[in-house]
């Protein structure tokens, strides 16, 4: 009788085993289902959204991006601090489409994030991607505005500044007391240390600069360019090229590499 019963038993194990593995199956099989089936849902999302193409005008697509790079001559890559781009969005607005250009020379080229790509002479602007391209008449009256922007954008931005590569020489100085040449072996060092955190105006730099024990000045000459970094207390600095100039927030790393590491100041 107890061997009855316990064959009874081990019938149940298997049986409730068999019901468990197909049960198991059958599980695993509506789950592979189900993530087939949300997989070709992204397939078409993913399809639908690159086949749904911009249909706005490149100068249009063009004003609403956020990240603009510009190169001319002396420098490449350059990204356009948000207010010189704001100052070139305005004047794209007295821009006038014309026919196509053939014999332009141009002066600055430029890419936004996605590769809408531009140039220009300072009398035609040219925007263009893979598929199609536009022309614009720049205006006789915008002209000079215009180059001034793009070249002001150039001279003072940390980007061009910390290609240390294009250097030639690098001198620095604090509070008119002491001058020190910088080793090209360290020029990669000091480029390092040159990072902004956002464009500011002068009124706050100047505040600080009053306020601060020591003030350094960075004199970086390359073959056909000079720049001059000052720094404005620690936390601000004025970067200015020619007659062109530019004030920026920027962390104190700068401020205590030179204060530390090249005057080794207590």
């Amino acid at each position: 009788m107890a061997k009855k019963r316990k064959f009874k038993k081990e019938v149940k194990i298997f049986f409730l085993v068999i019901i468990f593995i197909i049960v198991y199956i059958v599980a695993y099989k509506i789950s592979e289902s189900l993530g087939k089936v949300k997989d070709e849902e992204k397939q078409v999302k993913v399809t639908y959204n690159e086949e749904k193409e911009d249909t706005r005008s490149l100068m249009k697509q063009l004003i609403s991006k956020q990240n603009v790079y510009i190169s001319n001559d002396i420098a490449g890559n350059i990204k356009l601090n948000s207010n010189h781009w704001d100052e070139v969005r305005l004047l794209f607005e007295g821009f006038s489409k014309i026919r196509k250009v053939s014999d332009m020379t141009p002066i600055y080229t430029g890419y936004s994030d996605d590769d809408i790509r531009f140039e220009t002479d300072l009398n035609v602007f040219r925007i263009y991607t893979v598929k199609k391209e536009e022309y614009y008449k720049v205006p006789v009256s915008s002209k000079e505005e215009f180059g001034n922007i793009l070249n002001e954008s150039i001279s003072t931005s940390f980007d061009f500044a910390k290609q240390y590569k294009k250097w030639e020489s690098v001198e620095v100085s604090y509070n008119d007391k002491e001058t020190k040449k910088i080793s090209k072996w360290k020029f990669d060092d000091l480029s390092y240390k040159l990072v902004s955190k956002r464009p500011v105006g002068k009124v706050q730099p100047l505040k600080s600069r009053e306020r601060s024990e020591y003030n350094f000045t960075i004199d970086i000459k390359g073959s056909n360019f000079e720049i001059k970094i000052e720094t404005m207390g620690e936390d601000y600095v004025k970067l200015s090229s020619g007659d062109k100039e530019g004030y920026y927030e920027v962390p104190n790393v700068l401020y205590n590499y030179l204060k530390n590491d090249i005057f080794k100041i207590k």
